[in-house]
């Protein structure tokens, strides 16, 4: 059978691709805001870091070369030296590095890192960025010395690489966790929806009551009352229909048995006359009908259901009362032995509905079974054994039997019901019957098991 998928599991999938989505798309929003938070951050420590270290390299350079040219006149004018001159580093952070221009563009001074990169000459103020590496502009205007700050660290990408890392691998470890909480929140919300399945699957033809409504969700509720509904509507129908097959086959058999009467009689009054052949059919025919018309009395009576029960009850004086029945009829008289060996035969089952399976049985192995040979009754603890003398019957054919009308290849007058009916009862009971051929320990010959059922099954 194809599996069906399950919307709990779909419902669990769904829920957990949402929220990871969801999940992700915040992240990546607070990543975005973070990276913006921090660059303004960096940006801000490379600015202030440019502001502090401009005044002290003019300081330092003035102190230097103090009355060997003048720096900045009080006019603002001075005299320049086109020699390159270089002051002492100030100490700063290691996370960047710098260098001083003066105001013709000339190198006066740098940090001994800054020699590695390759700066342009008249950059304006401010943020650029040089071969990757965030860098700061500023101009002391008086002076005409300005600063470049470069940043050598990679702790902007680390900050954010540490920021993408909590963000997401906390993602990676709650995905099981939540797909797990999400089914399993799923599997414990459909636990109504899997009851009323399972009160439903009980219903059959014996079991129509109607489905309660207490107890279930606003969402299903309305679908129990409706199915509840369904269902007694149905359950009329067939008790109706039950009703008028049980009174129809009730009510045929005196008229039957009143037909069959004055066909025998005229038959005796006739004699071997003109017409006695006839009425040899015609009394034939009446004895089927009034078969017919006891089977599906007893089909109306199973459909009823009642063949189940509550109590137990010793079926072996059952079993003997109707195998005595059947000896003592003159079609089968002394034909049928029950095996003698003392059996455990107490089962909750219906004493008149196990009197009807044992008969149809019986008298379904005299009928087809080899002629003149006896008919063995079995008895184990729980099961009887009805078994005859006769041929083979084929493995489809054997599949078949025990369905109602279906028939064996039997040249005997029957209905096809019997085996169908004494099936029906043990089954409604609780029990099972089982047909094999050849018979248990012979070659040949037919065997119907009945399973008895056993209390609190």
């Amino acid at each position: 059978m194809k599996r069906r998928p399950s919307i709990a599991l779909r419902l669990a999938l769904g829920l957990t691709a949402g929220m990871a989505l969801l999940w992700v798309g915040a992240a990546a929003i607070s990543v975005g805001v973070m990276q913006h938070e921090l660059n303004e951050a960096y940006d801000d420590s490379l600015q202030q870091s440019a502001q502090r270290l401009l005044p002290l390299a003019i300081r330092d350079l003035r102190e230097r070369h103090d009355g060997e040219r003048s720096i900045v006149g009080e006019d603002g004018e001075g005299d320049e030296d086109d020699g390159d001159v270089r002051g002492r580093p100030a100490p700063h952070d290691s996370s960047f590095t710098y260098l001083v221009r003066d105001r013709a563009g000339a190198i006066v001074l740098r940090d001994q890192h800054a020699a590695a990169f390759s700066v342009p000459a008249n950059m304006p103020d401010g943020l650029a960025d040089i071969d990757g590496h965030r860098t700061f502009s500023l101009t002391e205007q008086r002076t005409g010395f300005s600063i470049l700050v470069i940043e050598t660290s990679d702790r902007r990408l680390t900050g954010l690489r540490d920021s993408v890392a909590a963000l997401g691998l906390p993602l990676l470890a709650l995905l099981p966790l939540m797909a797990g909480g999400i089914w399993l929140a799923m599997r414990l919300a459909l636990r109504p929806l899997e009851r009323l399945r399972k009160d439903i699957g009980q219903r059959d033809s014996r079991n129509l009551q109607p489905l309660g409504s207490d107890g279930h969700p606003a969402e299903l509720a309305p679908i129990a009352e409706a199915v509840g509904a369904l269902l007694s509507r149905l359950k009329s129908a067939l008790d109706a229909e039950r009703s008028f097959a049980a009174r129809s086959a009730h009510e045929l058999r005196t008229p039957i048995a009143g037909a069959l009467a004055q066909t025998q009689q005229l038959a005796m009054e006739l004699g071997n006359g003109p017409g006695a052949e006839r009425l040899r059919e015609i009394e034939a025919a009446l004895k089927r009908l009034a078969t017919l018309s006891e089977k599906l009395l007893q089909m109306a009576r199973i459909e009823a259901g009642f063949a189940r029960s509550d109590l137990e009850t010793d079926l072996l004086p059952v079993l003997t009362m109707v195998v005595r029945d059947i000896n003592s009829s003159i079609d089968w008289h002394d034909r049928v032995q029950i095996d003698t060996k003392p059996a455990n035969l107490v089962a909750p089952i219906d004493p008149d509905a196990f009197a009807i399976a044992v008969r149809n049985l019986v008298e379904n192995a005299l009928k087809h079974g080899a002629h003149n040979e006896m008919v063995h009754i079995l008895l184990e603890d729980g099961t009887v054994r009805v078994r005859n003398e006769g041929g083979l019957v084929a493995e489809a054919e054997l599949a078949r039997l025990g369905q109602p009308f279906v028939r064996g290849a039997t040249t005997a007058d029957g209905s096809g019901l019997g085996l169908s009916i004494a099936r029906s009862i043990l089954e409604q009971a609780g029990g099972a019957l089982t047909l094999h051929s050849p018979a248990s320990d012979a070659l040949d010959g037919f065997e119907a098991v009945m399973v008895l059922p056993k209390a609190g099954h």
